[in-house]
C-alpha cells in the first residue's frame, strides 16, 4: 500500500484521505501500514467511501469476521474527523452497526449530509443496501439524494462507494466533489487503463484519479487491499489517496 496525492483545484484549501475498499474479511490486514501512511498524510478529514467492512448483513462491525475495519477505523478516528458511507459489501448494514460506528465519533451518511463550517459533507449509499437488494439484481441508487445534497449550501464533497453512479446520477448537480472507489483500479492496468470494474465491465471508463465534468469532480481511489486475492493486481497498487484542496493547484 502507498500514499498517492494527487492536486485538486477548488477554491477551498483542505486536504482529504480517501480510505476506500479495505475488505476487512481479508486474512492479511494491512491496519499498521494504513495508519502510519494517514498519520504522515496528517489529513484535514478522514473519508471512508465504502467496503471498508465485509457482508455486515452477516457479521456486524465489532464481530470477528470484521474487526480489522473496526481496528482500522479506531486508529483513524484518533488522527482526523472520519466519515464513512456504505458500499456494497456493507449490505445489511444495521443500525447496531451505525451505532458502534457513531460511539467511535464517526459520522455515518447514508442517503444523507452533515455541515461542517462552510464544508456540507454527504454519502450516497449503494444500491445494495436498499431494501430487497440482491446481489446479482441490486436497484439503483435512491434517485432524489443528489439534487438534496445539492441544494444545500456550501461546497459539496460527497461520498459514493460506485463511480459508475456519477455520470447518470450525481454530475450536473453542482457537486463540487465527490469521492469513490469499488472499482479497485481496474485490477490489473494496461498503459495506464484498467482491465475490469464491478459495476463496469471490460475497460471501464472510472477506475482511478480524477475525472471532470465542468466544474464537478470526481476522485478514484484503487482501494486499499486487493479484494480479489485469487487475482492478482498488476501495475495497480494499493493506495490511500490524499486529495490536496487549494487554490493555487488550478495554476
Amino acid at each position: 500500500m502507498k500514499l498517492r496525492t494527487i492536486s485538486v483545484p477548488t477554491p477551498v484549501r483542505l486536504k482529504l484521505a480517501v480510505c476506500a475498499d479495505f475488505h476487512s474479511a481479508n486474512r492479511h490486514m494491512p491496519i499498521e501500514n494504513a495508519l502510519k501512511l494517514l498519520e504522515l498524510a496528517a489529513p484535514d478529514l478522514i473519508l471512508f467511501p465504502g467496503d471498508i467492512f465485509s457482508d455486515t448483513g452477516r457479521s456486524g462491525v465489532g464481530d470477528c469476521f470484521n474487526r480489522n475495519g473496526l481496528k482500522l477505523m479506531e486508529g483513524a478516528v484518533r488522527l482526523a474527523p472520519c466519515f464513512f458511507s456504505p458500499g456494497n459489501h456493507e449490505m445489511g448494514f444495521s443500525a447496531e452497526n451505525r451505532a458502534v460506528l457513531e460511539k467511535l465519533g464517526i459520522a455515518v451518511l447514508s442517503d444523507e449530509f452533515v455541515r461542517r463550517g462552510d464544508l456540507v459533507i454527504g454519502g450516497y449509499a449503494s444500491g445494495y443496501l436498499r431494501p430487497k437488494s440482491a446481489y446479482r439484481n441490486a436497484p439503483g441508487p435512491e434517485p432524489d439524494f443528489p439534487a438534496r445534497f445539492a441544494g444545500e449550501g456550501g461546497y459539496h464533497i460527497l461520498l459514493c462507494h460506485h463511480p459508475e453512479y456519477w455520470a447518470k446520477n450525481v454530475a450536473g448537480h453542482g457537486i463540487e466533489l465527490t469521492v469513490a472507489g469499488h472499482a479497485h483500479g481496474g485490477q490489473w492496468r494496461i498503459f495506464g487503463r484498467g482491465v475490469y470494474a464491478p459495476g463496469q465491465g471490460l475497460f471501464p471508463k472510472y477506475t482511478s484519479g480524477l475525472y471532470r465534468s465542468g466544474n464537478e469532480v470526481l476522485a478514484v481511489s484503487r482501494g486499499m487491499t486487493n479484494s480479489v486475492p485469487w487475482i492478482p493486481r498488476f501495475f495497480n497498487p494499493c493506495e490511500i489517496l490524499l486529495l490536496a484542496l487549494s487554490p493555487e493547484a488550478a495554476s
